[in-house]
């Protein structure tokens, strides 16, 4: 049975990401982000048999900025967590977010922990500057627990970790 359109804001994903500067006063490097916000529209019974609904992919790109005084290398993490209290809305737990990097195949439900997505080291100006990383995103559906109005809204927040390795 297909949900009702309740679901359009089920995941509403409001992003809250910025630009993180590590030690040095002109050593930058930036976190962009796109992809946002992550919505269903609609749910089929499909979804159901499934066991998830498709929500979408968030493209994130780490880039050194700036390197004066000179600084080769840098650890970079990006992370993501969902911002307490969560779910912001709805009914829906946030046991039933889950995301995954592109080039993988283990799907990880969302916490409200930072979680770390990836680490590179890069060079500015040389290895892994710029790098780029896809995450997918779904939702787990039960027949029994997600009726048809039942739509949530998640905020989503991502973090960038900046370190001499």
């Amino acid at each position: 049975m297909p949900l009702r359109s309740g679901w359009r804001a089920l995941l509403a994903g409001l992003l809250v990401a910025a630009a993180v500067r590590d030690a040095g006063a002109q050593r930058r490097t930036s976190l962009a982000l796109s992809g946002w916000p992550l919505t269903i529209t609609s749910t089929s019974a499909n979804d159901f048999e499934a066991g998830f609904v498709l929500l979408g992919t968030t493209r994130f790109t780490v880039d050194a900025v700036s390197n004066t005084p000179a600084f080769t290398l840098r650890s970079t993490t990006v992370s993501v967590q969902c911002v307490p209290a969560c779910p912001r809305s709805g009914t829906l737990p946030l046991a039933g977010v889950q995301w995954r990097r592109s080039d993988q195949a283990t799907w990880n439900t969302l916490t409200t922990a930072y979680v770390a997505i990836e680490t590179r080291t890069l060079s500015f100006g040389g290895v892994n500057d710029p790098w780029t990383q896809t995450v997918q995103w779904r939702y787990a559906l039960d027949w029994a627990t997600n009726g048809p109005t039942a739509a949530s809204q998640f905020r989503i927040r991502f973090r960038l970790t900046v370190a001499a390795p």
